[in-house]
Parts: structure tokens; sequence; C-alpha cells
């Protein structure tokens, strides 16, 4: 057992239950709060809490709320939500896909130990804790050839997943990455976090059911890591068969205790389609259509247990354990 942050303070791990491992109360920008009549904060309360009271009432006990400060995290958010529900949620220090300026002069220590300010410190002098770090890896990452000069784009994500592992180890939380699973993304930063003696139990390659090919997905599931099918987005049934059968291969591999679900979706961001809509169910969908299509075609509810349950608290675990915790 571990203790995990959330935003209503530390709960045992074995107390997380059911997780969707990759979703946002609200995203956008960093500094978005500070931009007259952009939003209107009860409004995102409201909706934050509305879709976590959904996200339960279909069997959903926490989220990871993997938003870093570039991408929009709220504080206020989490402090406003943390008393209107009982949801866990599990905020996230680390950066985006566009690394900020600000860590432009910094080295990867540097960049570890602002991290671990939030995880041990609070978020934005806040008391709320970071309980995990999110790194984001995208087209970015091919924007240059050959060896990688420091502050290319390439040369940032690269500083900043050492940084990472660094803080994961030194902070005892998981890294969780938004990876372009079809340039096989997550093999590169798995190769960065062995380097540095992270243990790949630890980490969560995310959405990695952008891809079909299951030769790179149970590679990553070979090397320790947790596969994040955590891109849901539609209810069409032949697009949950797709997703539905990505991961009923990765259970008939042997990796349920391996894999997670998530949606990458939110109910108070502005990215997209999030504005201009309700989506009071954004978090639904895995348990209402992924979840039953999986057990219509042989999943057993300890196959499902496990995704939703105990893969997500062994990353949690295992990092733990590598602070000594």
């Amino acid at each position: 057992m571990s203790m995990i942050q959330t935003i209503r303070g530390p709960i045992d791990s074995a107390a997380l239950g059911r997780t969707l491992t990759h979703e946002h109360l609200t995203n956008g920008i960093g500094g978005m709060e500070r931009i007259p009549g952009l939003f209107d904060r009860e409004e995102m309360i409201a909706r934050s809490v509305e879709a976590l009271e959904q996200a339960r009432a279909a069997g959903v006990d926490a989220i990871l709320d993997v938003t870093p400060l570039d991408l929009g995290r709220q504080v206020w958010l989490f402090e406003a939500v943390a008393e209107r529900t009982d949801v866990h949620v599990v905020p996230a220090s680390g950066v985006y896909r566009w690394v900020p300026p600000i860590y432009l002069q910094w080295d990867a220590d540097e960049i570890a130990a602002h991290f671990l300010r939030e995880i041990q410190d609070g978020i934005e002098g806040s008391g709320i804790r970071a309980g995990i770090i999110k790194l984001a890896w995208d087209l970015e990452y091919q924007l240059n050839e050959g060896p990688v000069p420091e502050n290319t784009p390439r040369g940032m994500l690269e500083r900043t997943a050492r940084a990472a592992a660094r803080a994961a180890k030194a902070g005892g939380v998981p890294i969780t990455c938004h990876t372009r699973a079809v340039d096989e993304l997550g093999t590169p930063l798995l190769d960065i976090f062995e380097d540095e003696g992270l243990d790949l139990r630890a980490v969560t390659i995310g959405h990695s059911n952008d891809s079909t090919n299951l030769r790179y997905l149970k590679s990553l599931a070979a090397r320790g890591a947790t596969v994040g099918l955590d891109r849901f987005f539609s209810t069409e049934p032949d697009y949950v068969a797709q997703r539905g059968g990505i991961a009923l291969a990765l259970i008939q591999a042997g990796y349920s205790e391996q894999i997670s679900f998530g949606h990458d979706a939110s109910p108070a961001g502005f990215w997209g389609r999030w504005r201009e809509e309700r989506i009071s169910d954004c978090w639904t969908r895995v348990p209402k259509f992924e979840v039953p299509w999986l057990r219509e075609h042989g999943a057993s509810e300890d196959d499902i247990d496990a995704v939703l349950r105990r893969s997500v608290r062994a990353t949690f675990e295992a990092a733990a354990a590598m602070a000594g915790r």
C-alpha cells in the first residue's frame, strides 16, 4: 500500500477504486484564468461536479486529472470541486507538448526540483499536492533530426522527461505520458526512463489506443509499463468495437494488469467542442460502452477489475517503492 495525493488530501492506494487514468476537469493554456470574459467560474465548477457525479453513478471511483500548469490547470477549480464531491481526483505536475520558455535556462535537476515542489509542498502555494507527473510527446518530437541540440523542441522534451524521472523517483509518484502512438513515441520515453533508473511499472504510456499496432503495444507492456488505452471519444458501435478490440487483444495476451482506461475528455475545457456543449457524460463512455463490449466478448470480471483498479494502483505503489515509502 502507499499514499496517493488527491484534491481532498491523501488516501491509501487501496481506496483509489475504479479509476479513469487520463482526464481533465478543464484545459486550455496557462494563465487563461486572467483573461477577462473567457469563462464563468461557477459554470466550470458545476460542469466538473456534474461530470464527476455521473461518472460515479456509472461505477467510477476516481479520475487522474493530468492537466499541468501550461495546459490550463486551475487550483481554484480543484478547491471548489473538492468541497462538492468526494470522487477522488488526483492532480498532476509536469509539462505539456510545447515546453514553456521558463524551462530553457533550467537543467534537468532544476526542472525536477520544480516538479518536486508541487509534489511535496503543494501546487501554486495551495495545500493541494500533485500525485502524478504528466509529460506529452507528439509531433514536436519530430522537429529535428540527428543529434539533439539542447533547446530544440525535441531536446527540451527529452530534458523534461529526465527531470520527470528524477522527480518521480524522489517524490514517489508515477508518470503518465501523452504520446503520438502512431510514431511509437512510448519507446524512446521508456528508453530515457530506463536510463534514469526508473521502475517502468510506475509509467503509463498513454493514448496507445490511437494505434492498432499490437506488436508495439505489447512491447511496452513487456518492458513493464502500463499501456494507457485512454482515448475514447465516440459511442458508435464500430468505434467501440475497434477500441474494445485493442483492449481485448492485450487482455488475451496476458496484460490485463498492465492496461488502463480513460477518455482524454473535459467537461469544462476550452479545446474542441467541450467549450460549447455541456458534456456531463464525458467520463461515462468507458464504463457504459467499452466495458460492456469487453464483457460480451469474453473478458472476465477479474480482467475488468484488473484494468480499472489493480493496474492503476500498481503504478502508484511501484512509484512509492522507489522513494522508499
